[in-house]
């Protein structure tokens, strides 16, 4: 063979060392290396797992005699013609095929006659013939690694790191089975190409080392602890706080077992249903992303009531926290969310931060939203809407992505969205959390992408909800609603959407299969159907403060309740009591009187919420209700929650504050941000909720998130709020 010009590895250990550079050098052979561990850069890599192939059958058939197959075992791969190039190995080598016991039989059987060519036109023939055969062999791979390319790159997702980015890297070769599989972080020094990047360690920082994009991931360290021991406790009501919207580091990739998986897919389809499925979905792959969209439907602007510039100075913040806010707002820039600039409007932002999560920014637009002009958006019919897709068989809920941002504004909204920080300006590009008229526009975007499509399709809070009576129409359906936001050109978040359920919850309500709860008793009407049996004076007062309150629709009222009105009497205020059999009776008909209609109303989404709040030193009392023709409240639901321990601890504001937050993040369904509604409390202070800037960081947070809410605080006294302070002072068990 000779020595040859150039020679190709992956950096083996055996042409790494020096003894083999400087024989190569010697001899004027040019070393090329691919990355590590990369043997799709070498053929001979294939052909050895081919001849490992062919030995494991001939260990198998030949047993101790394998190694005398060998020859034949080559000799046999040597003449077979190769998918790839067309030709046989012997004929691109060669010029000929070799002569095989066919080619001895074709001889045999018809005696073809010697060419008799001289030396010189054999030599020019064979030249020629290599020549065409390596043109066809070039033309035939070309070909093949076009198709192979679509076979293997239908899942293929691209990946790509940039200088300074932690990796994890591939561990090739491990000690034990238990090893880790991945070793690391390294740190990404260069960029070579596409696919290959110059990592470096720590522990070997004078060693470099390239590796092919298919052998890294992205390594993502773990929070850490800031400030350990002034951390207060996580508490239930931190988990309602509004989920304010930030950019997400890392971006979600489609991946359709994951999608499997959190739908429970195999459970409620075939295989062949999932497939069918799977394809569908495929084909919208580009628009699954964590990151925001923007669409051309809709932008949003402000109308202002009075033209007064609002000019806020920026809070101030820790230098923890404006390093948290400088690395917030550089993500936005990159992002295109916002752009530096200067406004004769501003807004002051901050960081939210709540123990366990990532803190986030919000602008705080309450002095905005008080002369911004309020907009509304019609309701439809909700009870005509929940029947309807109660009775769907198939429901897939779709999650647009950060769903205010993919909403631009208009030059005059931005001018005004303006917001302010202590190291600088910004314009808001898409709309932000916190303006008042945000809903408006968001439900505005979804009727223009679902106008159509109302039959199948209707908005289901920040998501869309798909609904249809067989799985052929729920595959068109899901595709005509999945084009329309391809084209709106807005992102879908894979990992909170839900395809093909039986049952999905809906308005407060859970529909689907031709069953739903629209006034199921267990649902609304928990908070009294729980009240234990009283055993003091104090306990039985507050239960009939909750009836007392609606005694005008209980006939017979005051003839129900004397048994439980005896137990009052005594000088003891605070005392235990004599429990009796008509005491239970009384007590019973009275829980299931207040749980029933006309009590009870179903709501009526054309008419105003009255949301009553209070809360005691144990827990919180909630009952939503409304007035009727008759100007008097009835009650739609009732709620009540024990406070844990931590909430125990939370100053009587901060517990009044706390039972708000509870009330409007449960009924979130009819509270939406574009209904007006009364808030009733008997605690005074609460009042400033809207215009108050508290230097306690949690009450604070918690305006904030009532922002897109379009609600009234009202104080009512204590003695005419007796049915909801019942609820607040239930008797919890330990």
């Amino acid at each position: 063979m000779g020595f040859p010009k150039e020679m190709q590895t992956d950096q083996g250990t055996s042409f790494m060392s020096n003894l083999a550079i400087e024989f190569a050098e010697k001899f004027g052979i040019k070393v090329t290396r691919s990355s590590v561990h990369h043997p799709q850069s070498n053929p001979v890599e294939r052909f050895h797992r081919t001849i490992k192939r062919i030995l494991k059958v001939l260990c198998i058939e030949a047993a101790p005699e394998w190694e005398r197959q060998i020859p034949a075992a080559l000799f046999a791969l040597r003449t077979i013609r190769h998918e790839s190039t067309g030709f046989t190995p012997s004929e691109l080598v060669y010029g000929r095929n070799l002569r095989t016991p066919v080619t001895l039989l074709y001889e045999q059987w018809m005696n073809p006659e010697d060419e008799g060519n001289n030396v010189v036109e054999y030599v020019f023939q064979l030249i020629n013939r290599l020549k065409r055969c390596k043109e066809l062999a070039l033309d035939k791979m070309l070909e093949m690694q076009t198709k192979r390319k679509v076979w293997y790159d239908r899942k293929a997702i691209k990946r790509e790191f940039s200088e300074g980015d932690l990796v994890l890297v591939v561990s090739t070769s491990k000690s034990n089975k238990l090893a880790v599989e991945w070793k690391g972080p390294g740190k990404i020094e260069k960029k070579l190409s596409e696919t290959n990047y110059v990592v470096s360690f720590e522990e070997k920082k004078d060693h470099n080392q390239v590796y092919h994009v298919n052998m890294l991931k992205p390594y993502h360290k773990r929070a850490e602890l800031v400030n350990l021991m002034i951390t207060e406790d996580k508490s239930d009501i931190e988990d309602m706080d509004e989920n304010f919207p930030a950019i997400d580091s890392e971006p979600t990739l489609f991946d359709f077992d994951e999608i499997k998986e959190s739908s429970s897919l195999n459970d409620k389809l075939n295989e062949q249903q999932i497939q069918e499925l799977h394809d569908l979905l495929l084909k919208f792959s580009k628009i699954f992303s964590n990151k925001p969209g923007k669409t051309h439907l809709v932008m949003h602007d402000i109308q202002l009531i009075e033209n007064t510039p609002i000019q806020c100075k920026p809070y101030r913040i820790s230098p923890r926290q404006t390093e948290i806010l400088k690395t917030e707002i550089d993500k936005m820039l990159k992002h295109k969310i916002i752009e530096l600039g200067d406004s004769d409007y501003t807004s002051p932002m901050i960081l939210v931060e709540v123990a366990g999560k990532d803190p986030r920014p919000c602008i705080d637009y309450r002095k905005l939203n008080k002369i911004t002009k309020t907009q509304f958006f019609p309701l439809p019919n909700i009870e005509q809407r929940v029947e309807t897709v109660a009775a769907a068989k198939y429901i897939s809920v779709l999650d647009l992505t950060k769903g205010y941002w993919q909403i631009p504004l208009t030059p005059n909204a931005q001018r005004i969205a303006t917001f302010v920080t202590s190291f600088g300006t910004f314009r808001p590009l898409r709309m932000p959390f916190g303006l008042k008229n945000a809903p408006f526009t968001f439900s505005k975007m979804t009727a223009d992408i679902l106008h159509g499509c109302d039959h199948f399709a209707v908005p289901y809070l920040d998501d869309v909800a798909i609904y249809s009576n067989s799985w052929e129409e729920h595959l068109s359906h899901l595709n005509a609603i999945m084009s329309k936001i391809k084209d709106a050109g807005l992102t879908i978040k894979p990992i909170k959407c839900k395809f093909a359920q039986d049952r999905v919850k809906y308005l407060g309500h859970i529909v689907g299969r031709g069953i739903r709860t629209p006034n199921e008793v267990k649902v609304k009407v928990k908070a009294v159907l729980d009240f234990p049996v009283p055993t003091t004076k104090s306990q039985v007062r507050a239960f009939l403060g909750l009836a007392g309150y609606y005694n005008h629709y209980i006939p017979m009222f005051s003839s129900i309740v004397a048994p439980l009105t005896e137990t009052l009497k005594g000088k003891l205020r605070q005392g235990k009591i004599n429990w009796t059999e008509e005491c239970t009776r009384a007590f019973k008909e009275l829980k299931d009187k207040l749980s029933q209609q006309p009590i009870l109303y179903a709501p009526d989404f054309n008419k105003e919420f009255i949301l009553q709040t209070d809360a005691s030193n144990s827990g919180m009392g909630v009952i939503l209700a409304q007035k009727h023709d008759n100007d008097k409240e009835h009650p739609v639901l009732y709620l009540s929650k024990k406070f844990s321990e931590t909430e125990k601890k939370y100053s009587t504001t901060e517990r009044e504050c706390a039972a708000i937050i509870f009330a409007v993040k449960k009924l979130q369904c009819y509270l939406d941000g574009h209904t007006k509604f009364l808030i009733m409390t008997d605690h005074n202070p609460l009042v400033w909720l809207k215009n108050n800037v508290s230097l306690n960081p949690r009450p604070m947070r918690w305006a904030l998130a009532l922002q897109p809410y379009n609600y009234t605080v009202v104080h009512r006294s204590g003695k005419n709020h007796k049915n909801v302070d019942a609820l607040s002072r239930t008797p919890w068990p330990d």
